[in-house]
């Protein structure tokens, strides 16, 4: 993991920002919002070199994006796969490539939020799950996984 999380520090710094919208925006990756099953959150495609994310339409703004976060993590960590992001509301079996890309989206939302949790001596995963609307399994994956 700590492989990720240097990931993070190095894109965050070379595009200035960590916030996954201006992120995909700067990166050339195109957001696509689509009418998609109610369980699948979001999905990675590559069209003739151009990557895409194309996300449910009716995610609330938090789960938004958190799946953009992964679904970046994604293209950034497994540039020749497609992926598509289950719910986290199924019983799916998280295999390494979506574990990998719930880190890459937790280390990068919580340097998103970073003003969020200063000041602050000790916090729990919970602590972090509440103040940064990152699920906290991703928080207890990529710290504790």
């Amino acid at each position: 993991m700590k492989k990720i999380r240097q990931c993070v520090i190095d894109i965050t710094r070379k595009y200035g920002c960590s916030e996954p919208s201006e992120l995909c925006e700067k990166m050339g990756i195109i957001i696509v919002d689509h009418e998609l099953p109610e369980h699948i959150n979001g999905f990675t495609v590559s069209m003739e070199g151009i990557p895409f994310i194309v996300l449910n339409s009716s995610l609330p703004y938090y789960e938004r994006r958190v799946t953009m976060a992964h679904e970046l993590g994604h293209i950034v960590l497994h540039h020749s796969t497609n992926s598509i992001r289950l719910s986290l509301n199924t019983s799916f079996c998280v295999n390494k490539l979506e574990r990998e890309a719930d880190c890459f989206a937790a280390y990068l939302l919580l340097e998103a939020e970073r003003s969020e949790l200063e000041g602050l001596e000790s916090v729990t995963a919970d602590d972090i799950s509440n103040l940064t609307h990152i699920p906290r399994s991703m928080i207890e994956n990529a710290f504790f996984g």
